[in-house]
């Protein structure tokens, strides 16, 4: 999934739309960020990947909060998407998690399959 594609999907939603769906995403985060953890132990394997998810969810709440309060400052649609799908990561695993991530939300959340 590109951000073009991603685009055609969440920039139609109406704001309140467009809130829950990235509440729905922000859930599968920590889905993902699971897959950072050690195997039944306390422990993290994959700090940077853990970092990464965490960073993610940051600017997708910060996006979620700017939506509910007219706020002013808020990403472009492209700049957002390109974040969810961490296309400026380097790690493909995380990727393709987010991109699972995204798609997941689209289903949950009954958005048309348009990407």
């Amino acid at each position: 999934m590109t951000v073009d594609e991603a685009a055609q999907v969440f920039s139609v939603l109406a704001p309140i739309e467009q809130v829950k769906f990235l509440a729905l995403f922000a859930v599968n985060l920590t889905i993902v960020a699971r897959d950072t953890y050690e195997f039944q132990a306390p422990g993290v394997r994959s700090p940077e990947r853990l970092r990464a998810v965490n960073e993610i969810q940051h600017r997708v709440l910060e996006h979620i909060y700017s939506l509910l309060t007219a706020g002013k400052w808020r990403y472009p649609d492209d700049v957002l998407l390109s974040i969810m799908l961490a296309e400026e990561d380097n790690d493909e695993h995380l990727r393709e998690q987010a991109i699972w991530a995204f798609q997941d939300a689209m289903k949950k959340s009954n958005v048309a399959h348009g990407a």
